[in-house]
């Protein structure tokens, strides 16, 4: 690779089957700035790819429970998956929810965004997730401290814990408190669904 060159992001690709394993490589390899990788490549802790797609289309794979956990910095993108039951343990780590016929584009897009540390959410995804929710939440966001919503308020600009921190002049450990804080007091799971919570209170506009 020539100097100057921006290396290519290796993403690792978990399916139920080598067929779903092979076609969603194929997408990715259509990008020049893409490489699809086997997830067995990455044996040391030390080397991990730069975001993990996994395909859910076929139900959960094997191997998808406890990659959060295996490789907590690491960015995944959920093809097919439910932000309201395939999103816990994701509260800190990057991620994409992506509908099965999701195209070459797209995709790629999409590993960019979260490999930045970004959440996507498709909006047919978001709007099925908004129709299953049966308590209104307008009124939850009386529930959190200014601080809060200002942390809040850095989630549905794409923001990191670091970039949150940063603007209001705190540790990312303090932002990650406030996070789980909120996550428990409006009892959701990960990142997505506070970002699906402040369309719906209209804390934010679309």
């Amino acid at each position: 690779m020539s100097e100057g060159t921006p290396a290519r992001l290796r993403v690792a690709v978990v399916a139920a089957a080598p067929a779903l394993r092979a076609g969603l490589s194929a997408l990715l390899a259509a990008d020049p700035g893409l490489q699809p990788v086997a997830l067995d490549d990455f044996a040391l802790a030390s080397d991990v790819p730069d975001a993990v797609v996994i395909d859910y289309s076929l139900g959960e794979p094997d191997r998808a429970p406890g990659l959060a956990e295996a490789l907590p910095a690491t960015p995944l993108i959920l093809i097919g998956a439910d932000p309201a039951t395939d999103g816990p343990g994701l509260a800190d780590t990057p991620v994409a929810y992506l509908p099965m016929d999701i195209e070459a584009a797209p995709l790629a897009a999409a590993v960019r965004a979260v490999a930045a540390g970004l959440i996507v959410l498709d909006p047919v995804i978001a709007g099925s997730t908004r129709a299953q929710t049966d308590a209104p939440v307008s009124a939850d966001s009386e529930l959190l401290t200014a601080r809060e919503l200002e942390v809040l308020q850095g989630i549905t600009e794409g923001l990191s814990n670091l970039e949150i921190g940063q603007r209001l002049y705190c540790s990312e450990p303090t932002v990650k408190s406030h996070v789980r804080s909120m996550l428990a007091k409006l009892a959701l799971s990960n990142r997505v669904q506070l970002v699906i919570f402040a369309y719906e209170s209209r804390f934010v506009s679309p």
